[in-house]
């Protein structure tokens, strides 16, 4: 699919979605489930990056009962009726403990600094990092977090555990790429390095 073409429509439409979003206090990654589409789909079409088609707007419509009219009319704000609403707070009775990244009130409400020990202190410390510091605006290696983690969180953890602490924030709240590792001479390696970090917001 290609770009969206259509710069003063794709704004409206990324607007009428901020809308929901806050009426709801949903996630964009909570609509997404929600409505059955894609989580990196519907940031592309939220950042208004790439173009949505009807269908897929009706999809987002429809577990709130909005119509495409109501949600065309760009000059009319959104209304969601207090039963669509109490749908939502079903969905947040059951997943709001899970802290999958679904509520917007879901880092207050949990990411505190830890004061626990063990595995859960390794968990709840990559959640308060993930969603209460800006380390991750930067792209950063796992070889780099190990260091970083044990002097600044004094976390100590290993590659393996690391890769599998992080796994559950890929495509949600942290992206993912690869680049070719380099010997010390500097050619390249077959060594794949990951770097991790946050998309940027648009």
């Amino acid at each position: 699919m290609g770009k969206a073409e259509n710069k003063k429509l794709a704004k409206a439409i990324s607007t009428r979605i901020d809308e929901i979003l806050n009426l709801t206090g949903l996630s964009i990654v909570a609509l997404a489930n929600l409505a059955g589409v894609g989580a990196k789909a519907i940031r592309s079409y939220h950042s208004g990056t790439l173009p949505i088609s009807v269908e897929t707007i009706d999809k987002v419509c429809q577990p709130f009962a909005l119509s495409l009219t109501h949600f065309f009319d760009f000059e009319t704000p959104i209304h969601i009726s207090e039963s669509e609403l109490k749908i939502v707070e079903d969905y947040r009775r059951k997943y709001l403990n899970q802290r999958m990244g679904y509520f917007k009130d879901e880092e207050d409400l949990f990411f505190a600094k830890p004061n626990s020990t063990g595995t859960k202190r390794e968990r709840e410390y990559i959640a308060y990092i993930v969603f209460k510091t800006d380390y991750f605006e930067q792209e950063r290696s796992i070889a780099q977090m190990l260091i970083d983690f044990r002097n600044e969180f004094d976390l100590h953890l290993e590659s393996g555990r690391l890769h599998e602490l992080l796994h559950k924030y890929l495509t949600r709240q942290l992206e993912r790429k690869t680049i070719q590792g380099k010997k010390l001479d500097g050619s390249p390696s077959k060594r794949t390095i990951f770097l991790y970090y946050k998309p940027k917001k648009k």
